[in-house]
């Protein structure tokens, strides 16, 4: 899509149903069946037809159509490039800065898999769950500290007084914070995307026709030590899901059904899901509202309440700012 969109870079994307109608310019995300083998594609749309649409890259010298990708429709696109003033609104190496986190994350994984002599690989979920559970046992250690230590005072005289550095809280919030936030929205990136089905009408289960309904199940597995929030959705009109909101506990998992028309014979129906997961540390309800503002606000409020959570408990334990603790020695 270059020059609109360079390798790496990000853009506002707004969820199929939720913009206006595509006319043509419209740079839309769709789930291709032939480009690159199938998937997600980021293409701008040069025509319409009765069939659906003609899509085409920007850097590529013909529309899409012109090999062997069919007409793009309504049910396969996913989301709309937000546009302003007819440019697309783009975020400079936004993407490159999520595989930046993913990186670090894979990378926090082996080191800390190989120092403790783990065979297993743990993903990016479980990873994130053993930070936060670092995290949580460092704040513990801080708290019992803090309680063993009498807050006496030293009533011996001296003339000599000795001045004592103490930590910093503000350092010690960031220390914190980070280690939480980094895995921690890796967990909740890394997973995302989307499931396709693909419902064969020359190949539909044994007593079905065309234009009855088919169930196909859907699995959200969590592997890590956090109950996940799962939010699915489709914009297929004929695809329907018994549950788009997955409570998934610890090492557990949790199925909806998806249920699809099934296609009259030598066609295929395409039903794209879309997965959005979130750390369950807040009612549903809140998260679920937040999400249907974007999927953004929502990971954005998640790293507020961590970070405002961890400030406030560095801050009652150690205070802001360098403490000093004084103490009176007397002479010998």
């Amino acid at each position: 899509m270059a020059p609109t969109l360079e390798a790496g870079d990000g853009f506002v994307a707004v969820p199929a149903g939720l913009g206006n109608d595509i006319d043509t310019g419209d740079v839309v995300v769709f789930e291709a069946v032939e480009l690159q083998g199938g998937g997600l594609t980021t293409h701008r749309v040069v025509g319409e037809t009765d069939a659906g649409y003609l899509t085409q890259g920007d850097n590529n010298p013909f529309p899409d159509q012109d090999g062997d990708e069919p007409v793009v429709t309504d049910g396969r696109i996913v989301a709309t490039a937000l546009q302003v003033n007819g440019q697309v609104v783009r975020i400079p190496q936004l993407g490159a800065g999520i595989e930046l986190v993913r990186e670090t994350a894979s990378r926090l994984q082996t080191t800390l898999t190989g120092a403790l002599g783990i065979e297993t690989v743990v993903d990016s979920e479980g990873l994130s769950g053993l930070f936060i559970a670092i995290g949580l046992v460092l704040l513990l250690a801080v708290f019992a500290d803090d309680l063993r230590t009498p807050h006496t005072r030293d009533r011996t005289r001296s003339r000599s007084r000795v001045d004592d550095q103490g930590i910093d809280g503000r350092w010690v919030a960031l220390a914190l914070a980070f280690l939480i936030l980094v895995p921690a929205n890796a967990a909740m990136l890394a997973p995302t995307g989307t499931h396709q089905i693909v419902v064969d009408g020359d190949d539909l289960p044994a007593g079905t026709a065309a234009g009855e309904p088919v169930d196909t199940s859907l699995t959200a597995e969590n592997g890590g030590l956090v109950t996940m929030l799962v939010l699915l959705e489709t914009t297929y009109p004929d695809g329907a899901l018994s549950r788009n909101e997955l409570v998934v506990p610890r090492g557990q998992s949790a199925t909806t059904t998806v249920t699809v028309t099934a296609p009259p014979p030598e066609e295929q129906a395409v039903v794209t899901v879309s997965e959005h997961r979130y750390f369950l540390i807040a009612p549903a309800t809140v998260i679920t509202r937040l999400h249907a503002i974007h999927p953004l606000v929502a990971i954005a409020a998640f790293n507020l309440l961590v970070i405002g959570t961890t400030t406030t408990l560095i801050g009652a334990a150690f205070g802001f700012g360098r403490q000093r603790t004084r103490r009176r020695r007397s002479r010998v």
